[in-house]
């Protein structure tokens, strides 16, 4: 009797097992807050014919720190994408699992502006909440880890938001594709801009450079600093600085010293506010400026002040003003814009573009794949030949993709900054809606 008993036991707790097994893991979240997720796997990579119940992306964002700027409105756009796909479209259906639709779900984490606190969250994404995708993104000090934690658990990738050079310089890439401008594009749009302040190729104007020795400024100094002499400026190099650099008098006084007439660099806005501000205390003043990331945000700019941002320049990755609109859901720019103003009283963000973008990647790789193995939607990521709401992406070779640039500059109009688009060059189609001034 007792040896019967314990064998029903032991065939009941299988079946509880086997159930388990089948179920692939929670509902589906719609977006979740930073930190959060849903408790069980998504069952991710599972074999053919078995359909799991939920897809899940992980996302590490700078939701605090220096970059916050940049982490600015997640989860709410991802929402957006999320809510379009299970609501509109009733999500996403593979040949492998017939006409089965499986609803998706986000899983971010808080990089905290942290190279290795972004390396242990997607790690986290990747081996406790089995997510089937990642995205990288926001500045190199966000997509670089990631990427690298894809590329060594084999897990599927969409990188966007960080120099193509930066991103390259760790490759090369199996997983992770990405989407962004080359620095050498960034060079040409720099370089216009200051052709079109006066400052002529060939004439000797002097520039000075002011780049980190993080990985963004270090690719940014290995293509600027030849660059510029080989376009016949007067090259002022005071080296690259420790980032976090409280005293830039060094510095500064070089730049006087040797007559600097144009600034040019990428900060982050803690390192150039601290640098812009010493600049005006010592009377280091540039006739132009010319400064990736530091400023690219509205309150990065006020944080510095208006009357020290009057007139500096910087690109623009993406605006409500860019004519491009999303091949799936037909969401253009001004659309979002409004939608953002609407509902949280702040104005819409350059990288808030790319975080759209980057989930309209990651859909359309989805409906690219054949099933939810690994290999598959690697493949359908390779795939993509797509319009998004930042232009059109389609990878080569060598994994990525480049997006269109434009020129832009904060001015003082009635008291308050004004950032806009004064030059076009590299992408015609982007129309600007200012002059450009020089101090």
């Amino acid at each position: 009797m007792k040896k019967t008993k314990l064998v029903s036991l032991l065939l009941a707790l299988a079946m509880v097992v086997a159930l388990a097994a089948c179920s692939g893991g929670g509902a589906p979240s719609g977006g979740e807050p930073s930190g959060s997720g849903t408790s069980e796997p998504s069952g991710g990579g599972a074999p053919t014919g078995d359909a799991p119940s939920v897809i899940k992306i992980g996302i590490v964002n700078p939701t605090t720190g220096p970059l916050a700027g940049f982490g600015e409105g997640c989860p709410w756009v991802e929402n957006l994408l999320v809510d379009y796909v299970n609501n509109e479209l009733g999500g996403i259906s593979f040949e492998a699992y017939g006409d089965t639709k499986i609803p998706i779900e986000v899983v971010i984490y808080d990089s905290e502006s942290d190279t290795t606190t972004c390396s242990e969250m997607a790690q986290k994404l990747v081996e406790e909440d089995k997510v089937d995708m990642l995205i990288a993104r926001h500045t190199p000090e966000t997509v670089n880890p990631v990427s690298q934690v894809a590329e060594r658990y084999g897990v599927p990738c969409v990188g966007i938001d960080a120099p193509v050079d930066a991103w390259l310089a760790e490759g090369p890439y199996e997983w992770t594709y990405h989407a962004f401008w080359t620095l050498d594009m960034m060079y040409d749009q720099y370089s216009s801009m200051w052709e079109q302040a006066g400052f002529a190729k060939g004439s000797g104007a002097k520039i000075g450079i002011l780049f980190a020795n993080d990985a963004d400024g270090t690719a940014w100094y290995n293509i600027f600093a030849d660059k510029i002499k080989e376009d016949g400026y007067t090259l002022v190099d005071p080296g690259q600085y420790p980032a976090g650099t409280t005293d830039y008098s060094d510095v500064i006084n070089k730049f006087k010293s040797e007559g600097v007439e144009i600034l040019c660099g990428t900060n982050t806005n803690p390192d150039f506010g601290s640098f812009w501000l010493q600049a005006n205390q010592l009377s280091f003043t540039p006739k132009f400026v010319t400064m990736g990331k530091a400023y690219l945000l509205r309150a990065d700019a006020e944080a510095i002040g208006a009357d020290l941002m009057n007139n500096n320049a910087a690109e623009m990755w993406w605006s409500p003003y860019h004519p491009y609109t999303s091949a799936l859901t037909g969401m253009d720019g001004k659309t979002l814009a409004d939608m953002y103003m609407e509902e949280s009283g702040r104005e819409i963000t350059q990288p808030m573009g790319l975080k759209y973008a980057s989930m309209e990647l990651c859909i359309a790789a989805l409906q690219n794949a054949k099933s939810l193995e690994p290999e598959d939607i690697r493949d359908g990521i390779a795939a993509i030949d797509v319009d998004t709401l930042i232009g059109h992406i389609s990878y080569n070779d060598e994994h990525y993709s480049t997006t269109p640039l434009a020129g832009g500059q904060w001015q003082v109009v009635d008291g308050n900054l004004q950032l806009f688009i004064i030059n076009n060059a590299l992408n015609p189609e982007i129309p600007t809606n200012g002059e450009l001034k020089v101090n």
